[in-house]
Formats: C-alpha cells, sequence, structure tokens
C-alpha cells in the first residue's frame, strides 16, 4: 500500500522498492495470492515508465499463479491490464484477444463490475479505431450494467458516447441503435 502512494506521486522508484520488498516477504511465506497480485502491480510501475515489455513479464508471471491458484477474478484483471499494454503499444488485434478473454471470465464468474469495464475498454479500443459502429453495442452494454449496479464510471461511458454523437451526428446515433435494436 506504501508502493501505491508513492506510484500516485509519481516517484516510480520507491514504488518499486517497496513492491519488491513485498514480493520477497510474500515468496518467503508462500503467499501466492499476495505474490500474483504484487507482480500486477509492478507490472503498473513498469507500464507507467513506458517500459511495456518488462510491465508484459511480470503481468505474464502474475497471470501463470492466478491461473496455478485458480484466482479467477485476480486472473481477469491480469488479462485486462496486459490487453491495455497491447493498446498502448499499438497491437490492437492482441489487445482485443486479451480483452476478449478477460470479458469471458467476468461472464463466468457473474463480475458485472469487470464486464462493465471491459466492455468500455472494447468500445473505447473501437472508438480509437474509429469503428464506431463496433464500439457503440460495447459501450450501450457498459452503460446499462453500470446504470444497474449504481457506479459512477457510467460517467465515463456517457462521455464516450457524447463523443460518438458529437463525431457522427444524433440521427445516426440513433440509426444505429435502431439497428442494434432489431
Amino acid at each position: 500500500n506504501i508502493s501505491q502512494i508513492h506510484k500516485v506521486r509519481g516517484d516510480y522508484d520507491r514504488a518499486l522498492s517497496y513492491l519488491e520488498q513485498s514480493l520477497k516477504i510474500q515468496q518467503e511465506i508462500g503467499d501466492r495470492q499476495g505474490e500474483g497480485v504484487t507482480l500486477n502491480n509492478i507490472s503498473q510501475i513498469y507500464n507507467a515508465k513506458g517500459d511495456y515489455d518488462r510491465a508484459l513479464s511480470y503481468l505474464e508471471q502474475s497471470l501463470k499463479i492466478r491461473q496455478e491458484i485458480g484466482d479467477r477474478k485476480g486472473e481477469s484483471t491480469t488479462l485486462g491490464n496486459i490487453a491495455s499494454i497491447y493498446k498502448d503499444k499499438g497491437d490492437l488485434d492482441t489487445a482485443l484477444e486479451y480483452f476478449y478473454k478477460d470479458l469471458d471470465i467476468c461472464k463466468s464468474i457473474g463480475d458485472l463490475h469487470g464486464m462493465g469495464i471491459t466492455l468500455l475498454n472494447l468500445g473505447g479500443l473501437f472508438f480509437d479505431q474509429n469503428k464506431i459502429e463496433e464500439a457503440i453495442p460495447y459501450l450501450i452494454q457498459s452503460y446499462q450494467i453500470f446504470n444497474q449496479i449504481g457506479s459512477p464510471i457510467k460517467s465515463n461511458v456517457e462521455g464516450l458516447l457524447g463523443a460518438i454523437i458529437e463525431k457522427i451526428g444524433e440521427a445516426e446515433f440513433q440509426k444505429i441503435l435502431q439497428n442494434l435494436n432489431q
């Protein structure tokens, strides 16, 4: 937790130092779940520093542990983080592959919040590619989930849908919605 404070402050080296200490202790006491979480957190520091390859290396270690111990929720989180890094690297096909794996797990464990996040990420990915008609169904599903569970992330989806309407116009947006409902 101390590492997260340093991460927010932008002191990545200090954050890494605390995470490495935590990881060492977790490995010594055999806390596999904690180890998976910490490896995931270390990856996020490297991601913030722009060292995507190193971040992916830590995520792969985290994913392996989470799969070995059956931590499906943790596995979903790690898959989503891997997808986001591939998106940042510009490898959108691989990002999609990992987002879909993440979504499958969220559905299988009934994680509505996780589903909402992943659907938002998928919609955002398609939006970034200017594939508006592909983005909208994911964003609508995400919005419905966040509305259902009362999540404030709903406003992020509203913002992206607003950007789509601004880009294509209200009439075209309504036409796409109509086609979805048929």
